[in-house]
């Protein structure tokens, strides 16, 4: 990789065919799960095909057991892009990413599972559960959502909403800190607490800063900068 001149058109071109070689031989010779995965993020990234990127995910995940491939499968059945939207093929294959201890995969299940026809809350709640045991933050986020508001058979609860929105925060989710910061102002799951509510504020506001001077700089990467 280091050797190819990437301003040059040709060379970029014999360099992607290659790694598309590559992939495919551990993929479908080497018989490699991990071999497919990066086929699949081949065509998902470089090529921008995503039916191709299916099948190699497909292969990874039903043959090979990758878990990380099966959240990647997942994600395409529920959103029907390269493949038939399928929200009950979504949910199987998140939940076979779950269990595989993929806690993303946890996450897709928990969403899955809140809406549509596959609508489930209760299981929904216990998949986000799982994620948000593991530190993941965003399934903290949206299971702090659920108790915030209730949703059919799991009732609202603004202590556990509380709970899991803060703990979002504490890992690191912007929208988690000004949620925590607007319970502590408003005692909502909580005690009323201004001094809290401040310093969360600020958390939050400086997460946001954090946010777009990383935007800024991948932006800058991209037009040439170092």
């Amino acid at each position: 990789m280091n050797n190819v001149n990437f301003k040059s058109e040709e060379e970029v071109k014999g360099y992607l065919e290659n790694l598309e070689t590559e992939y495919s031989y551990q993929c479908y010779r080497e018989k490699s799960g991990e071999g497919c995965y990066r086929l699949g993020e081949f065509f998902a990234g470089i090529k921008g095909d995503l039916g191709k990127a299916a099948s190699a995910y497909q292969a990874s995940c039903d043959k090979y057991d990758h878990f990380v491939s099966c959240n990647k499968l997942g994600a395409l059945h529920l959103y029907g892009k390269g493949l038939d939207k399928d929200r009950k093929k979504a949910v199987d294959y998140f939940v076979k990413s779950c269990e595989g201890g993929y806690m993303t995969g946890c996450y897709g299940a928990g969403v899955a599972l809140s809406g549509g026809e596959t609508k489930d809350p209760p299981r929904a709640a216990a998949y986000l559960q799982r994620a948000c045991d593991s530190d993941h933050q965003e399934s903290c986020f949206q299971l702090g959502s659920i108790y915030l508001q209730g949703l059919e058979a799991v009732e609202k609860d603004m202590a556990k909403a509380f709970r899991y929105t803060l703990r979002s925060c504490q890992l690191g989710h912007m929208y988690g800190c000004a949620n925590v910061s607007r319970m502590y102002k408003m005692g909502d799951g909580t005690e009323k607490d201004q001094k809290l509510a401040d310093e969360f504020r600020a958390k939050a506001r400086e997460l946001h800063r954090q946010a777009k001077e990383k935007a800024a700089q991948l932006t800058f990467g991209e037009t040439g900068g170092k």
